[in-house]
């Protein structure tokens, strides 16, 4: 990496103290931690660097996408950077001088660490990378395994970690924060599986089904903090509290009296249970919100979302989360079946702009959306949105972009991939339509008759059911 402004010869130096990263005699003289690099193809100007719920400080990129902070006092520990809409973890300590190099299309497969702290950065992101190689074959073929079979083959996965994690300490004298959080990146992801499997072991077999399970199966668990300040940010810790809370709850749930039963029941007492358990306010707010969003957006009425929204609010001590998840609520609320879709401002290919509203012609209209930022995702939507307009012809697929003040490259991308222009839409307001339309994942899909009234406002289009759904609805439209 070359940088040729006499600010960065200025950073190099700092930075190249040690090649390695493990670190510096002059590291701990130091009373100012550096953080800079390059961002390659930038989608915006700035990245964000934030630790918690801290309010984050937003650094600007120069003219060649390079950045510079100088940051004093200090508070140790991990903190996220964010380039929108990825974002990644880095360890940062007193003294420390880390670069990142890292090129957006492929975002964290690119990211390099150098200067000193960089050892137990790259380390991180080896883990993170490897972690989710791994959670693909789980999801393939591991679950299905034997318990014994399991356990063994998740053993034998954990060595060469730890023995790359014993190489590491050996090899640079990381602080007690750095080898808490190095170990923590890839020993929650082993126990999140474990989580995972006895998941998967309860909804085929029920709770009986762990009667197999080797003895020393969740032998792990007596040993964890779950209000670890310190792994906070630590997306593996999170993934892990979010997996083990879920069975938990499901474990001893037969034994707490509860007025609810089934999906709503299981919603209250994990809440409760997240509440008696986690101490650390931004660890317990985090996972309250999670566990109540994710219940809202597949809740089938208003009535269960009222229920479980008001537990979580007497639980959660977040204002700012109590705020946005009653503000989710109200438009789940609105978008219910029969309801007439909130209408929305689009541009079309031609830069006109129009109300979706003017866009039911036909009996049934399928809304899907995209974001350039995920290419594959696009690519393949697009695709199967031809391929079933041509099975469905009563049936209009609309495309509409999420981005935002990406005009000029979205009629570029639509062009080059010689999309049909006239089925290709923008929304005016990405954010307040997104959020209107509470799009939480470019799966979604809403289907509207021609009067405008929601057919289904969670549709998923790569679901296996999806095209059962459609020959469903068009039969009914159909007969209507």
């Amino acid at each position: 990496m070359q940088f040729y402004s006499i600010r960065y010869i200025v950073s190099i130096t700092l930075l190249s103290c040690s090649i390695l990263g493990c670190g510096s005699s002059e590291k701990s003289n130091r009373e100012y931690t550096y953080f800079g690099g390059e961002i390659v193809n930038p989608n915006t100007n700035y990245i964000v660097l934030s630790k918690a719920d801290e309010p984050g400080d937003t650094i600007l990129l120069d003219r060649n996408n390079r950045f510079f902070h100088k940051i004093e006092n200090l508070k140790e520990g991990l903190y996220s950077f964010k380039h929108a809409p990825e974002n990644q973890l880095v360890i940062l300590e007193k003294g420390d001088s880390v670069l990142i190099r890292l090129n957006t299309l492929e975002f964290d497969e690119s990211l390099v660490f150098t200067g000193d702290g960089a050892r137990k950065n790259n380390f991180l992101i080896e883990m993170y990378l490897q972690n989710e190689i791994e959670r693909e074959r789980l999801r393939r073929t591991d679950l299905k395994l034997s318990p014994t079979y399991f356990k063994r083959n998740q053993d034998s996965l954990l060595k060469p970690k730890l023995v790359a994690y014993n190489k590491l300490t050996n090899k640079c004298e990381l602080s007690p924060l750095a080898k808490k959080v190095t170990q923590a990146c890839f020993t929650f992801d082993y126990f999140t599986r474990h989580e995972l499997y006895f998941h998967s072991r309860y909804g085929i077999g029920g709770l009986d089904s762990t009667m197999d399970l080797p003895k020393a199966f969740f032998d792990y668990r007596k040993d964890i903090n779950y209000s670890d300040h310190d792994l906070e940010k630590l997306y593996s810790y999170n993934r892990y509290l979010n997996y083990y809370f879920t069975n938990t709850s499901l474990s001893n749930a037969k034994d707490i009296k509860n007025i609810y039963k089934g999906r709503l029941g299981s919603t209250i007492h994990k809440l409760d249970h997240i509440d008696s358990i986690i101490d650390h306010p931004y660890i317990k707010n985090n996972l309250l919100r999670r566990v109540t969003t994710n219940f809202l957006l597949n809740s089938k009425n208003n009535k269960d979302s009222d229920i479980v929204l008001n537990h979580y609010l007497s639980v959660s001590s977040n204002k700012k989360s109590q705020r946005e998840l009653k503000k989710l609520a109200k438009a789940i609320a609105r978008l219910r079946p029969n309801k007439v879709i909130p209408d929305q401002e689009l541009i079309s290919s031609k830069g006109e702009r129009t109300k979706l509203s003017a866009l039911f012609n036909k009996p049934i209209t399928a809304l899907y959306f995209w974001s350039m930022e995920s290419k594959d995702h696009y690519i393949r939507a697009h695709k199967k949105a031809s391929y079933l307009s041509a099975l469905y012809p009563e049936i209009d697929f609309i495309a509409i972009n999420t981005d935002d003040d990406q005009t000029k490259n979205w009629l570029k991308t639509i062009k080059r991939h010689h999309y049909n222009l006239g089925m290709e839409y923008e929304f005016k307001y990405p954010k307040c339509s997104s959020e209107e339309l509470v799009i939480h994942s470019n799966n979604k899909v809403i289907l509207v008759d021609q009067e405008g009234k929601i057919i289904n406002a969670k549709a998923n289009l790569f679901s296996s059911v999806f095209e059962r759904q459609l020959m469903q609805y068009t039969r009914l439209a159909s007969l209507e």
